[in-house]
């Protein structure tokens, strides 16, 4: 059964921007250092099941622009669709420090905006799957979550994984998800 959520999200323009999208953070968010997993996010506050914590805004490029940007560059690119990818010369923001997880508590409600899976509570990290958007070539690396669910490694087919496609249902960004039909389709399932 897919969990969709009905959501009217209030974008506010910046005037100090020129009016663009700005890319949105829930509050209580905060970047924190860590020696394993590096800069994460955590919470300071309890969050409901099904609430938006980000929403990522920039400009679409890409897989072969992508692929040319140096590593650091491509690390902070959010895969939007097949091969395309959103980027935003801003900043970081704090959602751009978003880890992954292989037993993650956010998931996908469209292709930029990420919701909580189930409540978090104060002091957890929030995480996603990058399974759930990523299909790209480029993305492939040793995964350090160490939750018992973990892959130990991370790769562009990790979403035809049977297993993730149930555990994951209804919370992959809408290109892995359509990536999911066409799959199903051919092999006639």
């Amino acid at each position: 059964m897919k969990r969709r959520i009905s959501l009217t999200l209030l974008v506010v323009r910046n005037p100090e921007t020129g009016g663009r999208h700005e890319t949105f953070s829930a509050d209580g968010l905060r970047v924190v250092d860590h020696p394993r997993l590096g800069r994460h996010v955590i919470t300071d506050r309890p969050i409901d099941a099904r609430e938006v914590v980000a929403v990522w805004r920039g400009y679409e490029i890409s897989e072969t622009v992508a692929a040319n940007l140096d590593r650091s560059e491509r690390d902070q690119l959010l895969q939007v669709g097949i091969g395309r990818f959103l980027a935003n010369d801003d900043d970081l923001r704090t959602v751009d420090y978003i880890n992954h997880s292989c037993e993650p508590n956010c998931g996908f409600l469209d292709a930029t905006t990420l919701v909580t899976m189930r409540r978090i509570e104060a002091g957890e990290s929030i995480t996603f799957d990058y399974a759930m958007s990523d299909s790209n070539s480029f993305i492939s690396f040793d995964c350090a979550c160490e939750s018992t669910n973990c892959r130990g490694r991370l790769g562009r087919d990790d979403w035809r994984r049977p297993e993730l496609q149930r555990r994951y249902a209804g919370w992959f960004a809408p290109h892995i998800e359509q990536l999911i039909r066409e799959t199903s389709r051919f092999d006639g399932d």
